[in-house]
């Protein structure tokens, strides 16, 4: 009496190859730009860290120190209207512009020039004009986002957003102590969580270059 039996080889190749096809249907190929990216990144992990360990430092300042790190988001703040009055006042000299663009741009860099001259120097002016100036962009960015929004189908979450930009500068505008104290608090929480978040990300990174 025989039986007919199937070789093992021929059963074994047959779930090997099932084996095989579900192992190379999970099998990532990268690029040789993909891997240099991600070579790349994980010998920079330490960057990241250095970069949330600032986060987590100037967090801490702005908690700690609230009216130290407005006085000093103001200095740079004025420094920024200095070099750019500086720099638009230069523009108006330049010949190819034409003669509206030049007076223009002389009124703006003188305009810049005094109030950056204002802002460094008093701790009064630097924080007053900081205030008047997000209280102002908050407004007029709120506005563009309402109309934006307005304009078009779906914008329901634009409108949203203006309509908070638009409340958040008329408030800060009418009650600049106390929102500025409050967005000092927020920007500070922010930064820690920032931090934090970084480290994490920094040493998750290099162990997946390890791995790798």
């Amino acid at each position: 009496m025989s039986t007919s039996t199937t070789p093992p080889g021929d059963s074994a190749s047959g779930h090997g190859g099932e084996r095989s096809g579900q192992v190379q249907s999970t099998t990532v190929v990268l690029d040789a730009d993909s891997e240099a990216f991600l070579e790349r990144l994980g010998r920079a992990w330490w960057l990241i860290l250095v970069l949330g360990v600032i986060s987590l430092i100037v967090g801490v300042i702005v908690l700690v120190r609230p009216f130290t790190a407005v006085n000093v988001a103001a200095i740079i703040f004025g420094i920024w209207l200095l070099a750019s009055g500086v720099f638009q006042l230069a523009q108006a000299f330049n010949s190819r512009l034409e003669t509206v663009a030049r007076v223009l741009n002389a009124i703006t860099g003188v305009i810049g020039i005094i109030l950056g001259i204002l802002c460094l120097e008093s701790v009064e002016n630097r924080i007053s004009l900081l205030i008047l100036f997000i209280g102002l962009w908050w407004i007029m960015r709120g506005i563009v986002q309402i109309v934006v929004g307005a304009s078009s189908e779906g914008g329901g979450v634009a409108v949203f957003l203006g309509v908070v930009g638009l409340i958040a500068g008329i408030v800060l505008l009418v009650w600049p102590i106390e929102t500025l104290t409050v967005l000092t608090v927020v920007v500070g929480i922010w930064l820690l969580v920032l931090g934090l978040f970084e480290v994490i990300a920094a040493f998750r990174v290099r162990s997946l270059n390890k791995v790798a």
